[in-house]
């Protein structure tokens, strides 16, 4: 009777080809950018003209952090495939097909049939304080993320920018960013006197998507389990790939006074983000702490805070995805000196 029953349960290869279709076009946007990285790298050993003597040592640096960033996310993020597959196999609807002889593939497509993992992983990091508190950094940095690719993929003359920011949304923005940061390493220095370098486009277009993707991060735990959770996500989502998608319709040249007021220009845009982005983080740690009470220690806070790092699989992701974007911004903030101007492709 049971081989009967298992002999007529479907298979759903749709939903098996989603997730598969998924993992493969990661694979497909990581070798699109490698293809760019191994060319630009070629060209710099051919002609020796590496910028500075640091900027080998540059590539090989944010190489490494891609390399950590991937690990550390993508450990926890296949975490969650299991741990979501063994909620649904306990749940009334999985445990209907306990005592069937299914395959694995049969097994697979029935758990991602009746299982929405991206809004599965988003509200379980968003279910609380304490975990928003972490989740949602990784709004504020892909956010700031978005613009500067925008500027620095004109001024770099990078390709299809827009493909490190879809690599950020399917794997994690810390990889995507190391990526973008070893393209940069390997490109040449860029013309302040050419269009891509100078030209900006209005506010409108640039800032606008910036400041609603920044409110709507603010909605984002308070919608979550809610029916309008999937929309208020995705908004946020889509709105990142606007700066990534403008650029100059001509090639006529400016002058370099004129590049270094653009430069000037999104220096500011960039610190108000921060600003932005901080003032974000202290109202939800302000909300945090009062949740916590006044008894509760600052060592207290903070090892709740670590252990809610490691509370879902799906929060040790994007956790420690906020943790390797700290790590690598700030590297590259560091082999600049700091210097916003540098940071932006300026001299």
């Amino acid at each position: 009777m049971a081989d009967l029953i298992s002999s007529e349960v479907p298979t759903h290869y749709r939903s098996l080809s989603i997730l598969v279709g998924y993992l493969s076009l990661i694979i497909v946007l990581f070798f699109i950018i490698c293809k760019t990285i191994y060319v630009r790298y070629q060209a710099r050993q051919k002609k020796n003209d590496w910028a500075t003597g640091q900027r080998r040592v540059q590539f090989f640096l944010f190489s490494l952090l891609a390399a950590l960033s991937v690990g550390t996310t993508w450990f926890h993020m296949i975490a969650f495939f299991f741990h979501s597959y063994n909620t649904w196999a306990s749940s009334s609807g999985g445990l209907v097909y306990s005592s069937m002889e299914l395959s694995v593939i049969t097994r697979m497509g029935l758990w991602l049939k009746n299982t929405y993992l991206f809004q599965e992983a988003w509200e379980a990091v968003s279910e609380n304080l304490g975990r928003f508190w972490w989740s949602g950094q990784i709004f504020g940095w892909t956010i700031g993320w978005g613009l500067f690719i925008g500027i620095a993929g004109r001024r770099y003359q990078i390709p299809h920018v827009w493909v490190y920011m879809l690599l950020a949304q399917f794997v994690s923005v810390s990889f995507a960013a190391n990526l973008f940061f070893a393209t940069i390493a390997v490109s040449e220095r860029p013309n302040e006197k050419d269009s891509s370098f100078t030209w900006s486009p209005s506010l409108v277009y640039e800032l606008l998507p910036v400041v609603l993707s920044l409110v709507d991060a603010v909605a984002v735990p308070i919608f979550a389990y809610q029916k309008d959770f999937m929309f208020i996500l995705l908004v946020p989502h889509f709105l990142t790939f606007v700066p990534g998608l403008l650029g100059p319709r001509d090639s006529s040249r400016a002058t370099k006074v004129q590049g270094e007021k653009t430069t000037r220009r999104y220096a500011v845009f960039l610190t108000w983000i921060a600003v932005t982005s901080v003032a974000m983080q202290g109202y939800f740690t302000v909300l945090l702490l009062q949740e916590f009470g006044p008894d509760v220690s600052f060592g207290e806070v903070v090892q709740q805070l670590w252990d809610t790092i490691y509370v879902h699989p799906a929060c040790s992701s994007v956790s420690w995805d906020v943790i390797m974007c700290t790590v690598s911004s700030f590297f590259w903030a560091l082999v600049h000196g700091f210097r916003t101007n540098q940071m932006l492709g300026g001299k």
